[in-house]
């Protein structure tokens, strides 16, 4: 029997919701349906809308600094939600990060490991918060990317600037537009991040 004649026969029978309320009873169940869903026991639930799609291992994309080709595959039942996107240059994708674990969930300081790929030594790194970062080990590990829209096939998105993992659940797509634009000489940040950018070669903030 395959798994989609089961779920078939689950709900036909009855059972597939007193199946989901035990799952949402037990820790563990939990915590492996949180990698596909945005969910917790008090009922908070976010269905994903597609997927990530470019067939890379994920030390590639950890090693990219500027990111990679791929498709983001929009789910069929939400390829009408697509319609105007034609023509952005630029998207804001929403993803959850469904390969961090328990403990990195935890995690509260953290060094901005992503300067590494520019070329700044770990040792160089501070501790600091993780709502100072966009490092993914967070207590609800969900990310914000920015992708040039190369075009479009259908529920199908060419992009380029990824840098999630093969398979990453997207939650949801905004167009990138001028007004969430910040111009540079209203761009701030703190001291430990302005001397780092200075040091693979960023201009002054």
């Amino acid at each position: 029997m395959s798994l989609g004649e089961l779920i078939r026969k689950a709900k036909e029978g009855g059972l597939l919701s007193s199946l989901i309320m035990e799952l949402l009873k037990d820790e563990d169940a939990i915590y492996e349906l949180s990698k596909y869903f945005v969910m917790n026991e008090n009922g908070l639930f976010l269905r994903p809308i597609g997927i990530v799609r470019h067939g890379l291992n994920d030390d590639v994309i950890r090693a990219s600094s500027e990111g990679v080709d791929g498709v983001i595959e929009v789910f069929e039942e939400f390829a009408d939600g697509l319609r105007g996107i034609d023509g952005f240059s630029h998207l804001i994708l929403i993803s959850l990060f469904n390969k961090v674990n328990r403990e990195q969930r935890r995690v509260l300081v953290v060094k901005p490991r992503r300067l590494i790929k520019f070329g700044i030594n770990p040792e160089e790194l501070p501790e600091v918060g993780v709502f100072a970062t966009d490092s993914p080990h967070r207590p609800n590990p969900i990310g914000l990317s920015i992708v040039r829209l190369i075009g479009r096939d259908g529920r199908f998105l060419r992009v380029s600037g990824l840098d999630l993992f093969d398979g990453t659940p997207i939650l949801d797509i905004k167009p990138y537009t001028p007004d969430r634009s910040i111009s540079a000489s209203d761009l701030k940040a703190p001291e430990w991040y302005s001397r780092l950018w200075r040091r693979i070669g960023g201009g002054v903030i």
